[in-house]
């Protein structure tokens, strides 16, 4: 495999990784809504759906400079989502995990 195809590949999976937490965090706003029993504010579902556009902003632009400092900023705040609903807490750290093993296996 040559020194170019490695870092189009870990592009290509950290782009497909984002987009599928994206899903995640969009199938996870009806939950969080009918969890909350209508007690759940439009401002928490707003942020659900923020961080899914911020997440698909972050796969658009992963390829150009500063687009890893973008994603993991947006890691930071889909962690931060779980003050919405404690399962959100579960949902961003395992993907904040993925994404810090993704981001060291630019280190090899």
């Amino acid at each position: 495999m040559s020194d170019s195809a490695a870092p189009r590949g870990l592009y290509a999976i950290g782009t497909a990784g984002l987009a599928l937490e994206a899903l995640v965090v969009l199938l996870a706003v009806p939950a969080v809504a009918s969890s909350q029993r209508g007690h759940v504010s439009a401002a928490d579902i707003g942020y659900l759906v923020l961080l899914v556009l911020l997440l698909i902003v972050a796969a658009a632009v992963l390829r150009r400079r500063g687009g890893k400092l973008v994603s993991s900023v947006v890691q930071v705040l889909v962690i931060a989502a779980g003050a919405v609903s404690w399962p959100m807490y579960v949902v961003g750290a395992a993907f904040a995990g993925i994404w810090v093993y993704w981001l060291r296996l630019w280190r090899r």
